[in-house]
C-alpha cells in the first residue's frame, strides 16, 4: 500500500489563475510535462474546494506511484507518456483484495476517491488533446474489471442522537448579554435549518438572506454540488428561529438581502462576513459533547438524519432524491438506507417490539 501522500510531496499547487509554462521538457512537440499538465487541469477546471482538494490528494499519490513504481518522473516526463496500464496499476495498488472489515470499507472509499480523480485528469488530458491513449472509457472498462462487489454501507448515523442535540439546545436558557444570546440564536437557527433542510454545509455557508424565503418555508441553493441548483425546504420551527435570529442581529430594513444568513462573528448590528465550514464543524462537535452524545456527528449527519426521517415518514424515494440534490438515485439510496429502516420496522411488527434485556446486576 502507498504510503499517504500530500501534494506538496510531488507537485505545488499553483496560485489562483497562474499556470507552470506548459511547455517545461521541450518546445519541440513533446507537450507539457506531467506535471505541467496538472497544473493546467487544475487552472482549467472550475472545482469547489473540497473536491479540489480531494483530487490534490488523489493525483499527487498518483504522481508518487509513477515516481516509485513505473520509473517516471512527472517533472521531466512528457504527458505522452502516460498509459492505461500505469492507471490500472495504480488502481490495483490502491483497492483491497476483498472487503469484510470497516478498515477495508475505508479504504475502498478512498481508493474510489483516488481513482476518480485520476480518471478525472485523464479525461481533461484526452479532451484537449493532450494524450488520445487515455481514453475515458478504456480506462473505465479496465479499472471495472479488477473491482471487487462493493455496497457501501449505510451512514453510522442515529436519529436520536440528532434530535437529542436539538432537543439541548432548545433548552438552553436566554443569556444575559445580547452578543452571547445573538450566538444562541444563531446556533438554534443553524443547526435547525441543517436539519430540517437537509444542506451540505458548504451550501449553508453561502446561504445570503435572499435566498431564504420565510413566507413559503424555502430557500434556493445556487451551484451546489455539480454545478447545480435546487430549492430546499424547512419547517415553521426553523423559520421562528431565523427570524429570532435575524432580529436580535439587528440586520437593516434595507439591503439585508446581501447579507449572510450566517456570521461568522455574531456583533449586534454589524452582520460581516459568512460563517465558515470549518466554524460550523466545530460548533456541531461541541454541542454534541455537550449533549452527551458518543457517536461522531458532523454537519453532514443532520442531512443523512433528514434523509432517515423522511423515509421512516414514507416519502417516496424521487422526492427525497429531489431534496437532497441527488444526480442518481443510487446515491440516495445509500444516503437513506431504506431497505435497513423497512427491514427493521416489518420484522418487528411480525414478532413485536424489540426490548431490551434487563442489567443483571439489577435483578
Amino acid at each position: 500500500m502507498l504510503q499517504q501522500a500530500t501534494p506538496s510531496d510531488v507537485i505545488s499547487e499553483p496560485e489562483s489563475g497562474a499556470h507552470r509554462s506548459p511547455m517545461t521538457r521541450d518546445e519541440a512537440g513533446d507537450g507539457p510535462t506531467i506535471a505541467a499538465a496538472v497544473d493546467l487541469f487544475f487552472g482549467d477546471l472550475r472545482l469547489a474546494p473540497r473536491t479540489k482538494k480531494t483530487y490534490w490528494h488523489g493525483i499527487a499519490k498518483f504522481l508518487r506511484h509513477l515516481s516509485q513504481h513505473e520509473g517516471i518522473d512527472p517533472e521531466q516526463a512528457p504527458v505522452s507518456a502516460l498509459r492505461p496500464d500505469h492507471v490500472t496499476s495504480f488502481a490495483s495498488i490502491l483497492v483491497p483484495s476483498d472487503i469484510r472489515t470497516p478498515e477495508e470499507v475505508s479504504q475502498m472509499r478512498t481508493a474510489q476517491n483516488n481513482i476518480s480523480a485520476v480518471r478525472k485528469f485523464c479525461s481533461y488530458l484526452t479532451s484537449y488533446d493532450l494524450n488520445p491513449d487515455l481514453a475515458g472509457d478504456r480506462i473505465k472498462t479496465r479499472i471495472s474489471a479488477m473491482m471487487p462487489r462493493f455496497t457501501p454501507p449505510p451512514p453510522d448515523v442515529r436519529l436520536s442522537d440528532l434530535e437529542e442535540i436539538i432537543a439541548y439546545i432548545d433548552t438552553l436558557p436566554r443569556e444575559e448579554k445580547a452578543h452571547l444570546e445573538l450566538r444562541r440564536l444563531k446556533v438554534r437557527a443553524m443547526l435547525r435549518f441543517l436539519f430540517r433542510s437537509g444542506v451540505r454545509v458548504s451550501e449553508l455557508c453561502a446561504l445570503r438572506r435572499r435566498d431564504v424565503d420565510l413566507s413559503d418555508g424555502a430557500a434556493s441553493i445556487y451551484r451546489a454540488k455539480g454545478g447545480k441548483s435546487r430549492t430546499v425546504h424547512f419547517d415553521g420551527e426553523t423559520a421562528s428561529a431565523l427570524t429570532a435570529y435575524w432580529s436580535l442581529r439587528g440586520d437593516p430594513l434595507r439591503g439585508a438581502g446581501a447579507l449572510p444568513a450566517f456570521s461568522g462573528r455574531d456583533r449586534i448590528g454589524i452582520p460581516g462576513s459568512a460563517i465558515s465550514p470549518r466554524t460550523v464543524e466545530h460548533i456541531v462537535a461541541g454541542l454534541a459533547e455537550a449533549a452527551g452524545v458518543e457517536s461522531d456527528v458532523t454537519p453532514h449527519s443532520f442531512r443523512h438524519g433528514l434523509a432517515t426521517e423522511l423515509v421512516r415518514r414514507r416519502v417516496r424515494e424521487s422526492t427525497v432524491q429531489t431534496i437532497l440534490g441527488h444526480a442518481s438515485p443510487a446515491t440516495t439510496r445509500i444516503y437513506v438506507h431504506k431497505s435497513a429502516v423497512e427491514v427493521a420496522d416489518e420484522y418487528q411488527d411480525a414478532f413485536g417490539p424489540y426490548r431490551a434485556p434487563r442489567d443483571s446486576a439489577a435483578d
